[in-house]
């Protein structure tokens, strides 16, 4: 039997979590001009050597907005932003207690079975911590050894001119290596702190990401 009433709410259903994946992220206020600019010369130069996801016409809009000296320098730290932000998987904030809460990005990542993919991700440091930034979660594979339900690995990029501890600037970008070991419509759940003790007390650190993944 045709029932048309029940198609209008599950396509408003579907428009709603179309939107929340796609919603942007919340912009970074008060972050200092020159160490941002600096911070995204060094992400140039990940992003080159990476070929990370990020758009090549992405990639030349912030080497110019880098290069250029700006008029008003908080307008162009939004710029940054409003650059990279589609492009994060995950978002990361710290508060001024050290806690650590992530939520979802707007990027939706195509992973392939058994090749890297780099995706960013946005960190918003309000407790300037300088602890390294740790992932983990139970779909990782955890020391090359794939235990049961472990289908994905994760590492964050810590070679120069990045390394594995955050910079405690209030804004920062890093890259995270993605390798499907299994194809398919797949979920991990990524999660994240900065040392002991400093997951968010609502779970909040912690991601559950729908991937699908093409068979190579």
């Amino acid at each position: 039997m045709n029932r048309p009433y029940l198609i209008l709410p599950c396509l408003m259903l579907l428009a709603v979590l179309a939107a929340r994946a796609e919603a942007a992220l919340p912009v970074v206020e008060d972050v200092a001009w020159p160490p941002l600019r600096d911070h995204c010369r060094q992400l140039l130069r990940a992003l080159d050597k990476t070929g990370s996801l990020v758009p090549a016409k992405t990639v030349r809009e912030l080497a110019t907005l880098v290069d250029r000296k700006p008029d008003d320098p908080a307008a162009a730290g939004t710029a940054v932003q409003k650059l990279l932000d589609p492009y994060c998987l995950i978002a990361v904030s710290i508060n001024a207690e050290s806690r650590v809460k992530a939520s979802r990005g707007p990027a939706i990542v195509r992973l392939e079975q058994n090749r890297p993919a780099w995706v960013l991700l946005k960190v918003h440091n309000d407790g300037g911590v300088t602890h390294a930034l740790r992932v983990y979660g139970p779909e990782l594979i955890r020391d090359g050894q794939r235990g049961a339900g472990r289908w994905l690995e994760a590492a964050l990029l810590t070679e120069a001119p990045f390394t594995p501890e955050l910079t405690g600037r209030r804004l920062e970008y890093r890259l995270l290596r993605l390798t499907p070991r299994e194809s398919g419509k797949r979920e991990a759940t990524l999660q994240f702190d900065v040392g002991q003790g400093t997951q968010d007390l609502g779970f909040r650190a912690e991601v559950p990401i729908l991937f699908s993944v093409r068979k190579k």
